[in-house]
């Protein structure tokens, strides 16, 4: 009886949140148009809508919105002037933390992977991305299935994520099977966004989890690159025997970049950042 009532209260919990992330992205969304900034809802927030038929089947504890670089400031300006409140800022990837009227934080993104990782311009989401107003009751634009599925795979990479890592990997193949694109222009964006690499050590996983079709597809169908699939085929079983959060998970997942130079740069960087978070980042 214990066991039933709390897995019904993990329900009641989900849905009442799925709702609250509904109200918040469209109270968000809402007064910063009327400062002219456009939001994009990503992760969580956009992928309850898109890839499940009751959204509280998809956990979430935060919603992220993502908005021009340029916009930025004055995005987190006008939720301040709306009562929303700054409670942090991610030296990691530029994010604004803020408490929200709605029990849920919201992290607002100006790009959707720390700088020097992949090659995923906000600028070109945005452009890439279509206006819809049905979703969350007000316009706010949401990314191209293909980037969302893009950014899935690298954000696996990006999180040092492994096999066990079931609920992402399904969340991959969900949206795969949406993309109604031949795989052939699917690899061909993945590397047009710099993710030839990281593609290649997500997508068997995905595969291997899912029995997903399109994933292995699309893997086919990226371009050869024996460097590219000799290092996927290190990193899978070094992070499959490691923690996402140490070190030698960090540095491989950093090798899974565009390229070795940009992997040795964007490494650096976040040893960096780390190197200057103590005294710099206040997020929650």
């Amino acid at each position: 009886m214990g066991k039933l009532s709390s897995a019904r209260q993990s329900v009641r919990r989900r849905a009442v949140t799925a709702l609250l992330a509904q109200e918040l992205v469209r109270d968000a969304a809402t007064h910063m148009a009327r400062a002219g900034i456009g939001v994009m809802p990503v992760k969580g927030a956009l992928l309850q809508h898109w890839l499940y038929a009751d959204p509280s089947e998809r956990a979430l504890t935060d919603v992220d919105l993502l908005v021009r670089p340029s916009h930025l400031p004055k995005a987190a300006d006008a939720l301040e002037h709306a009562g929303y409140r700054v409670v942090g800022r991610s030296l990691e990837v530029g994010a604004v933390h803020l408490q929200t009227p709605f029990e849920l934080i919201l992290d607002l993104h100006p790009r959707l992977f720390s700088q020097g990782r992949y090659r995923m311009s906000t600028y070109e989401v945005f452009a890439d991305a279509s206006l819809d107003e049905a979703l969350f009751g007000t316009p706010v634009w949401v990314p191209s299935p293909v980037d969302a599925y893009a950014h899935l795979i690298g954000k696996f990479g990006s999180d040092h994520l492994n096999r066990r890592a079931l609920d992402r990997l399904d969340e991959i193949a969900r949206l795969g099977s949406r993309l109604g694109e031949l795989s052939i222009d699917v690899a061909a964006h993945l590397v047009r966004r710099g993710m030839r690499r990281v593609a290649r050590y997500v997508l068997p996983l995905v595969h291997e989890a899912t029995g997903d079709e399109v994933s292995a597809d699309v893997c086919q169908a990226l371009p050869v690159d024996p460097v590219g699939e000799g290092i996927a085929r290190v990193a899978r079983p070094v992070l499959s025997q490691v923690s996402p959060y140490s070190k030698v998970g960090s540095v491989v997942a950093h090798t899974l970049n565009d390229t070795i130079g940009r992997g040795i740069c964007s490494g650096l960087m976040a040893a960096s950042r780390k190197a200057t978070r103590p005294q710099e980042d206040s997020g929650p």
